[in-house]
């Protein structure tokens, strides 16, 4: 079994057949995003470097009627985030 970064796919099984297609319809339409980039959010991987964006989670949980924080499979290193935010201060020329 796959490791995936976000749930997606579960949130989207657990509804039967035809809400699940209106629901995944509804979120790609609302996204305005193409099908094809929908599926990429759901099969990103854990030790994938590419995140869905906030806003994109956000929208995508308020359809599946849970959190954003619900949809992800991951925990976030307080660390690799103090480490991603620091800058190097710029030099003035």
């Amino acid at each position: 079994m796959k490791d995936y970064k976000y749930c997606i796919k579960e949130k989207l099984a657990e509804l039967p057949v035809a809400k699940y297609k209106a629901t995944k319809e509804k979120i790609i339409t609302g996204l305005k995003k193409t099908a094809r980039t929908f599926n990429r959010y759901c099969n990103l991987l854990t030790n994938d470097h590419t995140d869905i964006p906030a806003q994109d989670l956000d929208m995508i949980a308020s359809h599946l009627e849970c959190t954003a924080d619900e949809l992800k499979n991951y925990k976030v290193n307080k660390s690799t985030i103090l480490y991603k935010t620091k800058r190097r201060s710029r030099k003035v020329v």
